[in-house]
This record gives structure tokens, C-alpha cells and sequence, in this order.
């Protein structure tokens, strides 16, 4: 018997089953409290999961009346039968952003299609179950795609595209600057269908999919467009015919992939194309064939092709393979409170509160661990809120934190006042989640961390600062524990003499001066996957002794609001520090910054980086270990 033959008889399977049932690093169900979410199974929507009626147009009306808010569409678990595309358009009938999508439970909120459904028939024209947007104004695509698809959601649930649907997409994804895919299966009943996610319409990104398994389909996950990235991080893909994952000129950024395919694990179809992929198991039943064909410029660390290809890579100059790294990537501490007695609300104002500053505070100090906003209002700030005593999680549900009118306290751009001030608690973790910033003034800083506990802060984003001044997070000499960054598109981070492990990292400044960095790693250790900026560099700025690892990075120098670029600053400065840096750049203007990376020895200039071989203002840099002297 050969040993293909035994590969597949045997060993194949059993990686399969493991591969398919590896831990997704998640609680088992997510309840919230009534007034937290919109429960599409209570009123004014009545959906009975599980009882074979049709839900699609309830569904819809709960789509068309939240999109926009970023409230929770909460679906209890049980199974959800569709007949039609569920797509993100208001009453209006345009498109818009903001729409949060949660399920109880990953494996048992299940959104299904029913077989050989009319609208899924041409593979030629296909339709998701789900199709998110970006806000559509005069202009736009009409599908839907843009550069305004901001913290689009879809959360802790399984997509089945049932059987005969040959035109069936999971999820036709738009994003920008923050939104996940996360804790989703999407598979098909019949292995048919296009992609399981599809993020094809124009300029996708940034935005994060993780903990997701894709079975079927053409393609697993399908990008396409030269802008703005994505990361990819703890996925499972298999059976696909095409590819597990492919795009042509976007850029990827992909940690822990296991692809179980005939087909190739990716294909990069276009030179513009980049991924940097860590710690990937490709494996295949055909006895011949490549694991990763691209066109583009291929970084790889720790990827390991078992028997099943003849190669894990095509040749070419532009792919490296197992460079030195400087650091390496950790997951950030995973908890959710299911005991819904822990759980507080911010209440209202009382009597002589002109804002919702102290009613937030009263929330903090009440002894429970679990603070919530109900998105059923903006929430007025105009002093510092302390995070202490016994508080864990602080979970905004999409709500808005905005200043108003309360220019003076957040004016002082020589010492920026906090929004949170977070102090040492009764717990060694903190998770702060789903907050919309709407705090536009120039002496504010949202966060600082003076406490030792690790700290989370993911799925957060908005607008923030003014003139150039903008400052999302500082620490004091009491933070010493971890930090995590998870999908946050937010400017203006230092990091002092910490360690912090970033994903979906997006700190964009447009109106940036060319003096002051957006990142600031002074004398910590900095790990990232998945890195956005627009704005004048600098873009990391690492100093006394620090470490920054950058694995997969877009800069789009081109979008600041400046005539030209400031050619005299550098996008990355290295000052008795060391870095190791994977990025692409994207230049639409006839100027450029003389020099790219500067560090006490030396400067690497545009000429002595390789293009990306496309605009001429556009560079890739697959990899560069700088270790910069005192």
C-alpha cells in the first residue's frame, strides 16, 4: 500500500477530527441581561428558533431598525431558518455600517439556509446569508462595499448554506478600521457554494476574523482588493476546491491557520499581494501539488507542510522563510461572566447631573464586577472616570462615550486629563469592550493604566482627539501586567516598560504633525499582528532598550491630510531599541519620506526597499531585524 494511499486511509482522517475539534479558547454560552442586547426572540420580532417557520423577514426588521447603533442582535440558541440574503440597508434602502450581529452559543445558534433557495442558485451571481456594509452616500458602490464600514460584527454563532445553494456565500464581509468575524462556523451542507466568507467588494479593511472553521465551499475565505488588510487568526479550513484562502492584491496577515485541503492553503493571484503567516499547518490528501502559490511577497514562520504537497512554497526572490524573531505572540486570558446577578447597568442621572459621569462612577464603585451600558442612549462624559474596587469587565455594547459640550476639561494639550483612569482592583484581569468613542477634543487621553493587572481592551474605536492631538492610551510605573489590543482603531499609543501583544492594531492619525509618533514603544516589549496607519509617520517610534515585532503591516502614506507627505519624517524610528518589521506601503502621491527606517547606525531609505510592484510610490518590505546601538 502506498504511502499516499495510507495518508489518506488513515492518518488524514484523524488529523481532520482533531483539527475540527481544537479548542476556540471561549466560554460555552453568552447571556446578557434583557436591557443589554435586542433579543430577536422578544418583542417587536417574536422569532421562535427551531420551530421549521421562516425567519428571514424578521430578522431583516431587526437589521434595518438597529444598523447604525451598534446595538447587540442577540440570537438565543437554536436554529434560525433563511429563505433570502439578510442584508445590512436601512429603511432607506442603502447600506450602512455598524451592525453587531451575537449568538448564545457558537454551536448551537445556527442560522440556516434552506436547500436549493432560488436567490443562492448562480455561482455567477452569488448571495450571502449575510452581507454587511459600509455607510452609503452619494457616489458609492451600490453594493454595498467602501471605506466606511465601520465596527461591522458577527459573533458566537454557526452559518450552515445548506444543500443545492451553488451560489452561497457565509458572509459577504465589508469592513473598516475595526469590525470581527469571531467564534463562527460556516459550512456547507453539500460542500457547494463560492466562499464561506467573502471579502471581494471594494477596498475591505481592516478588520479581524478569528476562531473561525470553514468547511466547503470554492473558496474558504476570498479577499480581494488592494486595501487595507487583514487578520487572520486561529482558523480551521477544509474541503475547500479552490483554495482555503486566496486574494490577489490585499494584504494578510494570518497566525495558527489549519487548512485540511485537496486545494491549495492560499493563493496570492496578484504581484500587489502580501501575507505574513505564522505557525500554519497546510496538510493534503493529493499525492502532488503547493501549499502556497502566490505571485506576491510571502513571509512564513513556523509553518509546517506535512506529507501531501510536493511543496510548501513556489520559488521566487520575494518569499522568506523562517526569519529571526524577536518575540513571539500570546492570547490574551478569555472570561465571561454568565451569572447575571454580577451585572450592573449605568442608571440614570440624579437630580443636578448634567452629564453621565457620575452615574457611570456610581455603577464602578457598586461592587459588582460586571459593568454595562445599554446602547439606549449616548453617554455624556466631562471628568475622569475611575475603574477600581471590584470591577472586572466593562462592556459598552456599542454605546457612544462622547464629551458634548465639555470642552474645558479635555482642552489642555500639555497634560491631556483621562477619560478612564484605571487603578488596581480586586482582580489581577480587566476587559474593556465595545466602546464608541465620540471625544473629539485635544487634551484628553481615553486611558491610563495604573494598575499591575492584565488588561484587554479590544473591539474599541472612534474618534478621538483634535488638530493632530490624539491620544488613546499611556501607562504609569504601577502597570506592569500584560496589555492585549484586539481590533482597536484608536490614535496615539505609549507603552512604557510593558508587554503588549497587539492584533487588529490600527492607530491612524491623518492629521498628525510628522513629529509625534502614533505608537511609542519605550523600553517595552511590543508584538503585532495586523498593523493600519494613515497619517504622517512616524508610525512606531522604539526607544531605550525596547522590542517591537510588527508582523504584517499597512501603511497608506498617501492619506494624511497634509499637500504632501512631510518627507522628512520617518515612518520608523529605532533608537537603542531593536525592531523586526513586515510591512507594505501604498502611495498615491508623487512625494515620499527619504528615509523609512532610521536607527542610531544607519537609515534605510525608499531606494533600498523592493516595490511592491505596483503604484511607483509603493514598497514592500518582507522582513528587516534592526538592532540599533546606544
Amino acid at each position: 500500500m502506498s504511502t499516499n494511499h495510507l495518508l489518506k486511509r488513515f492518518v488524514l482522517p484523524v488529523v481532520l477530527l482533531l483539527i475540527m475539534s481544537l479548542p476556540t479558547n471561549a466560554v460555552s454560552d453568552l447571556n446578557f441581561p434583557e436591557d443589554a442586547v435586542v433579543n430577536i426572540t422578544h418583542e417587536p420580532y417574536n422569532v421562535i428558533p427551531s420551530d421549521g417557520g421562516d425567519d428571514t423577514d424578521a430578522i431583516q426588521r431587526a437589521i434595518t431598525d438597529n444598523l447604525g447603533t451598534g446595538r447587540f442582535i442577540y440570537f438565543p440558541a437554536g436554529v434560525y431558518d433563511i429563505s433570502k440574503p439578510l442584508v445590512a440597508k436601512d429603511k432607506s434602502g442603502k447600506f450602512h455600517a455598524r451592525l453587531t450581529l451575537v449568538g448564545q452559543s457558537r454551536q448551537r445558534t445556527i442560522l440556516k439556509l434552506a436547500d436549493h433557495c432560488p436567490d443562492f442558485a448562480d455561482p455567477t451571481k452569488p448571495n450571502a446569508i449575510i452581507t454587511t456594509g459600509s455607510i452609503q452616500e452619494q457616489g458609492d458602490s451600490p453594493d454595498g462595499g467602501g471605506n466606511k464600514a465601520f465596527g461591522n460584527y458577527i459573533l458566537n454563532m454557526t452559518l450552515n448554506t445548506g444543500k443545492q445553494n451553488p451560489g452561497a456565500i457565509g458572509i459577504s464581509y465589508a469592513v473598516s478600521n475595526w469590525g470581527a468575524i469571531e467564534q463562527v462556523i460556516i459550512k456547507s451542507g453539500d460542500g457547494k457554494g463560492v466562499a464561506g466568507i467573502a471579502a471581494t467588494r471594494k477596498i475591505p479593511g481592516p478588520g479581524l476574523i478569528r476562531h473561525v472553521r470553514v468547511d466547503g465551499f470554492d473558496v474558504g475565505i476570498d479577499i480581494a482588493d488592494c486595501q487595507y488588510g487583514f487578520t487572520m487568526e486561529k482558523l480551521t479550513l477544509a474541503n475547500q476546491r479552490i483554495a482555503a484562502i486566496r486574494t490577489d492584491m490585499n494584504v494578510l496577515h494570518v497566525n495558527q491557520l489549519h487548512s485540511f485541503n485537496s486545494a491549495p492553503a492560499v493563493q496570492i493571484t496578484n504581484p500587489q499581494g502580501m501575507l505574513t503567516m505564522l505557525d500554519s499547518t497546510l496538510m493534503n490528501l493529493k499525492p502532488k501539488g503547493t501549499a502556497i502559490q502566490s505571485k506576491g511577497t510571502v513571509l512564513l514562520s513556523n509553518v509546517i507542510k506535512p506529507a501531501g504537497y510536493d511543496k510548501l512554497i513556489n520559488d521566487s526572490p520575494r518569499h522568506l522563510i523562517n526569519p529571526s524573531m524577536l518575540l513571539t505572540g500570546r492570547d490574551a486570558p478569555v472570561f465571561f461572566e454568565n451569572d447575571l446577578s454580577q451585572w450592573i447597568a449605568i442608571g440614570p442621572r440624579q437630580a443636578g447631573e448634567s452629564d453621565d459621569t457620575q452615574a457611570i462612577q456610581r455603577a464602578i464603585d457598586s461592587g459588582k464586577p460586571v459593568i454595562y451600558f445599554p446602547n439606549n442612549r449616548q453617554y455624556f462624559v466631562s471628568n475622569t472616570i475611575v475603574i477600581r474596587n471590584n470591577v472586572r469587565h466593562l462592556i459598552a455594547m456599542g454605546s457612544e462615550i462622547s464629551f458634548g459640550a465639555a470642552r474645558q476639561p479635555f482642552s489642555d494639550i500639555a497634560n491631556p486629563r483621562p477619560v478612564f483612569r484605571i487603578d488596581p482592583t480586586a482582580h489581577d484581569q480587566l476587559l474593556i469592550e465595545h466602546i464608541f468613542f465620540n471625544c473629539q477634543y485635544p487634551g484628553e487621553v481615553l486611558f491610563e493604566n495604573n494598575s499591575p493587572a492584565t488588561l484587554t481592551i479590544r473591539h474599541c474605536g472612534g474618534w478621538v482627539g483634535a488638530n493632530g492631538h490624539r491620544h488613546a492610551y499611556r501607562n504609569t510605573a504601577n502597570a506592569t501586567g500584560e496589555l492585549f489590543l484586539e481590533d482597536v482603531f484608536l490614535p496615539g499609543w505609549t507603552f512604557k516598560n510593558q508587554t503588549v501583544y497587539a492584533r487588529q492594531f490600527n492607530p491612524e492619525n491623518p492629521d498628525g504633525d510628522g513629529i509625534e509618533p502614533q505608537v511609542i514603544n519605550d523600553g517595552s516589549k511590543l508584538w503585532i499582528l495586523g498593523f493600519k496607519t494613515e497619517g504622517p509617520a512616524p508610525f512606531i517610534k522604539t526607544v531605550n532598550r525596547g522590542i517591537t515585532q510588527l508582523l504584517g503591516g499597512y501603511n497608506y502614506i498617501s492619506a494624511t491630510h497634509k499637500p504632501t507627505v512631510p518627507a522628512n519624517s520617518v515612518p520608523y524610528i529605532i533608537d537603542n531599541a531593536q525592531s523586526s518589521i513586515s510591512v507594505v506601503t501604498e502611495n498615491f502621491r508623487d512625494n515620499d519620506y527619504k528615509v523609512y527606517i532610521k536607527d542610531n547606525s544607519k537609515d534605510i531609505t525608499h531606494a533600498d526597499l523592493p516595490p511592491r510592484n505596483g503604484h511607483k510610490g509603493d514598497r514592500s518590505l518582507s522582513i528587516l531585524n534592526v538592532t540599533a546601538s546606544p
